[in-house]
């Protein structure tokens, strides 16, 4: 049975929260509260404001062939900084606006995924930090029972696919417009990580990287890093994770079997990059095992198993076993 108390869900980055109601009850679009315009957008600018002043910061201190003394923390200063150096705030721009489309285009995958079988739930919520990139992500609250594995799979499905789709175009074009760099010895400077997508642009855009180089990212490359950072993170097999979904909508109770070796897994990752504890933490709150949906027993079509298929194409493609490391700091 489904519990009676609510579920955590992270969908772009953070957790979200899936209020499952107790009974089984039919659920309907009209359902839903009324909706929060103004805190959508509240939340839509400050995470505007975070992304584009820190932009700028993170973005010149993950390069290699300049020196800043931004740090990418907000505070007043680097706000004044940013937004009265036309040069800084192009930067920022470059950086915000793509990533903004990135996460939003991944929120409303999920939303209209929920609209299409009249299931009620919020708009996308922004959440700003006002540190590193700017924002925690996004999320959207699903207010209703999902009735069948069907509905499962293609909400959770949608939301990386639409993802991955706005963040192309913005992968493409920022590593065609970045710069290839040797790691300066002694330096200190962020290192993002590198993953298959990341590595094949370069390869077919520009050339191969040789050792000790790095690519010095324009702000339309970093944004879709973040990007496939979150596509990659969403798509873990794991609880109430985008990738649960999709494992328990396409393996139904099997997925609990499945659960534990695919946390250890996890573990053994912190090896690599601390990070990854923290996200253990976070799907043993949410839960190893994924709730049931009220049918149990239709299976997935072929078409969407074929799918399952390509959510585990694009999980390879994002994945980055260290996704930001710090070098000399």
């Amino acid at each position: 049975m489904i519990p009676d108390e609510p579920i955590t869900l992270p969908l772009a980055g953070p957790p979200s929260r899936l209020a499952l109601p107790s009974t089984f009850a039919a659920p309907s679009a009209r359902a839903a509260d009324r909706p929060r315009y103004r805190l959508a957008l509240a939340l839509f600018g400050l995470t505007f404001l975070c992304a584009t002043t820190l932009g700028p910061a993170l973005l010149l201190a993950s390069r290699t062939d300049v020196t800043t003394d931004l740090a990418p923390l907000l505070t007043a200063g680097l706000v004044r900084r940013v937004w009265t150096d036309p040069t800084l705030l192009s930067l920022g721009l470059s950086f915000s606006l793509p990533l903004l489309a990135i996460l939003l285009a991944h929120e409303m995958g999920h939303y209209v995924a929920c609209r299409r079988y009249a299931i009620a739930a919020t708009l996308p919520y922004f959440l700003p930090l006002p540190a590193m990139l700017g924002t925690m992500g996004a999320f959207i609250r699903i207010k209703a029972p999902i009735r069948s594995k069907r509905e499962l799979f293609d909400i959770g499905f949608a939301g990386p696919a639409a993802g991955f789709v706005a963040l192309l175009p913005f992968l493409a074009l920022g590593v065609a417009r970045s710069r290839i760099g040797v790691m300066p010895a002694g330096a200190s400077f962020l290192l993002p990580g590198r993953c298959l997508a990341i590595d094949l642009a370069t390869r077919a855009l520009l050339r191969p990287l040789r050792t000790g180089e790095v690519l010095n990212l324009h702000p339309f490359a970093l944004a879709a890093w973040f990007g496939l950072f979150a596509t990659a993170l969403n798509l873990l097999p794991l609880s109430q994770l985008d990738g649960g979904h999709i494992l328990y909508a396409a393996a139904g109770r099997r997925q609990r079997r499945l659960a534990l070796p695919f946390w250890l897994a996890l573990v053994l990752g912190g090896l690599l990059w601390p990070g990854w504890w923290l996200w253990c933490g976070i799907v043993l709150l949410m839960g190893l095992r994924h709730p049931p949906v009220l049918d149990e027993w239709t299976p997935l079509d072929r078409r969407r198993r074929g799918l399952a298929l390509l959510a585990l194409v694009l999980f390879a493609l994002a994945f980055m076993p260290v996704p930001m490391q710090g070098i000399g700091l």
